[in-house]
Parts: structure tokens; C-alpha cells; sequence
């Protein structure tokens, strides 16, 4: 049985980073979590050979997380991104644009429950 990959998780929201880093331990991943995107990139830099997955706020207090979004793809390409976000809707320009244009690999509206969480990375990362 392959390692489940690491995941990191940037969302402003403390009780947001506690629910997905909860759900996504008990499937048996191991969770690092960001509050800000500052202290997103700096766990990128500092463990990105580490991290396979990142579930990333749109609205964070210190940058956009779209612009997030195209620094990780741009520096760091092996890493799947998750959209999550209460902000858009699935259909919304930036998202289908974002998911045209490969910035992101996935989208999770907020609020989400489990299931939507476990088949988002089965569709992303599904041998993992």
C-alpha cells in the first residue's frame, strides 16, 4: 500500500483549517496547515518535495488565492490544488476559467461535507 501524500491546507478561517485537517487525518493523510498565504508559501518552500495536495482558500487576508494558485502551478507543478471557497460558486467565471486553464485541479464550495471532500481527491489523486 502506497503513503497517502501530505497535505497542506491554507485557509484563514482556524475552524476551516481544523475541520479539513480532522477529516482528511482520520483518511489517514498527514496535514500541515496555513493561516496565511505567507505562511502557505513558506510551508511550500520548506516542505514542497513533501506535499502532493493543497486545499486553498480564494479570499485570504494577504493575498488572492488565485494568485497563490498560479505561484504554486508555476514553481511548484507536481502539486494538486483544491479550490475551496465560499466566495464562488462552481460556475462562476474565475472557477471555470481556473479549471480551464489547469490553475487548479479541483473546486469545493464552502459549506462541504466529507464525501465531497473524499471524491474530490479520489478524482484528483486517485492512485494515492
Amino acid at each position: 500500500m502506497s503513503e497517502k501524500p501530505r497535505v497542506l491546507i491554507v485557509d484563514d478561517e482556524v475552524d476551516m483549517c481544523w475541520a479539513l485537517e480532522n477529516i482528511l487525518m482520520l483518511e489517514g493523510y498527514k496535514t500541515h496547515t496555513a493561516t496565511s498565504g505567507k505562511e502557505g508559501l513558506e510551508l511550500i518552500q520548506q516542505l514542497h518535495l513533501n506535499i502532493s495536495l493543497l486545499f486553498l482558500d480564494v479570499k485570504l487576508p494577504d493575498i488572492d488565492g488565485l494568485k497563490f494558485a498560479d505561484f504554486v502551478r508555476q514553481h511548484y507543478p507536481k502539486i494538486k490544488i483544491i479550490i475551496i471557497t465560499g466566495y464562488y460558486y462552481r460556475d462562476s467565471d474565475p472557477v471555470q476559467q481556473g479549471l480551464a486553464n489547469n490553475l487548479f485541479d479541483g473546486f469545493i464550495g464552502k459549506p462541504f461535507n466529507i464525501s465531497e471532500i473524499r471524491s474530490t481527491i479520489e478524482t484528483i489523486a486517485p492512485s494515492q
